[in-house]
């Protein structure tokens, strides 16, 4: 009677200290990976973010742009060489002086070396180097007034650069899309639906496959229910630990990613954050489910990889491949729509990153939410037919 009271029928804590001192170090090997991995795409995403300024320019461009067309007047009616360059090195104020109060007598203009500084100043706020704007000034007043040899039609910077690319084969509507492409959008989407899967779909489908098919396999599995413990409580306590490992693992990677956001960027989205691990985790656990009902399912390893292992890469493959299918790749020329296909002959492609993203932000999509109770379906359905399926099977001990 003593004996049966110590039979482990749902949960056996022995096997699950085993389990923990047979993986820990796999499990923290990926953990580093995965680590490291988002950091460095947190780092670089804030290297690529096009910065964007709140403050309106558009005055301060428009002076600055006067002030130079002042200077380009006065060095062609003076023969003298003043510039935005040489007025920033501080050299010969009195000059500077001296050429806008010439040009005030003759325009009515009310220039001066404060009111030029005030500009220079103001554009700065833009975020773009002051340089690009006075080459740009100074393609605007080369092209100013001119006209073709044979057509006489106006000559402008914009259709030179549309006839430039043209020659170059990019089309000015795709221009158009690449000035409209999200860099984060694109990002995100390479790191959570295909670099941030890697480390973590490697460490599943061993995982899987050694808590139960490798133990029946190798013989060991014999041991174990040789001991008070139940197959049940066999299954459901390999089972805890598919369910427990990657939340852990995703939970200490969101946190690092979060902290190391506070320094890369002003503002975070921390429920953004929150909400793009969290599916990757509904995700994974998918996987985890598929995984571990194969091992549940064959008694043999290489069968239990076969299954579990080859779903997984085909998993990733396709979300790669489906990924040059995606609208920003398709923007940048590197991608061609037809191959988005792919992405619904994955579970990734149930993971919606650009809708998951809007969490937090002032408009949010919801067509995250019958994608992920699609997955939460899918990993509960595979965990229960591979915790009975393990439960009754025969096994060859």
């Amino acid at each position: 009677m003593e004996q049966n009271k110590k039979i482990a029928r749902f949960f056996s804590k022995p096997l699950m200290r085993q389990t923990i001192k047979s993986n820990w170090g796999l499990c923290v090997a990926i953990l580093l990976v995965m680590v490291l991995l988002g950091n460095v795409m947190n780092y670089a995403m804030s290297m690529m973010a096009t910065e964007r300024s709140d403050i309106d320019v558009t005055e301060y461009q428009e002076s600055f742009y006067t002030y130079l067309g002042a200077l380009a007047t006065y060095d062609a009616m003076t023969q003298q060489e003043l510039s935005y360059t040489d007025f920033t090195a501080g050299n010969n104020e009195t000059a500077y002086e001296a050429a806008f109060g010439m040009m005030n007598a003759q325009t009515n203009m009310n220039l001066s070396t404060k009111g030029f500084q005030d500009s220079i100043d103001g554009l700065s706020q833009s975020g773009i180097s002051l340089d690009k704007y006075v080459k740009q000034f100074e393609y605007v007043y080369a092209l100013k007034q001119s006209e073709g040899v044979f057509n006489k039609e106006e000559l402008t910077v914009p259709d030179m650069l549309t006839i430039t690319l043209d020659m170059m084969g990019v089309s000015s509507d795709m221009v158009e899309k690449m000035s409209e492409m999200n860099p984060a959008s694109m990002m995100n989407q390479m790191y959570y639906t295909a670099m941030g899967l890697l480390p973590i779909f490697i460490l599943i489908v061993i995982l899987a496959n050694s808590l139960i098919a490798d133990q029946v396999d190798r013989g060991s599995m014999a041991y174990v229910l040789s001991t008070p413990t139940k197959r049940s409580a066999v299954a459901i306590t390999q089972l805890v630990f598919m369910i427990v490992v990657p939340f852990i693992i995703l939970s200490i990677v969101c946190a690092t990613r979060i902290g190391t956001s506070f320094l890369f960027y002003d503002e975070v989205n921390v429920a953004g954050i929150l909400a793009l691990f969290g599916g990757m985790y509904i995700l994974v656990e998918a996987v985890c489910g598929i995984c571990f009902m194969g091992s549940c399912i064959f008694s043999q390893s290489k069968k239990s990889m076969a299954f579990g292992g080859g779903l997984a890469v085909w998993f990733f493959l396709a979300s790669m491949i489906g990924m040059f299918g995606s609208e920003n790749m398709v923007n940048t020329g590197m991608g061609v729509s037809e191959l988005s296909i792919f992405n619904k002959l994955t579970l990734v492609g149930l993971y919606d990153v650009d809708a998951l993203s809007t969490i937090g932000t002032a408009s949010v999509n919801t067509a995250f939410a019958w994608k992920l109770l699609i997955l939460v379906i899918i990993a509960v359905a595979c965990y229960a037919i591979g915790a009975v399926r393990f439960s009754k099977k025969d096994l060859p001990l």
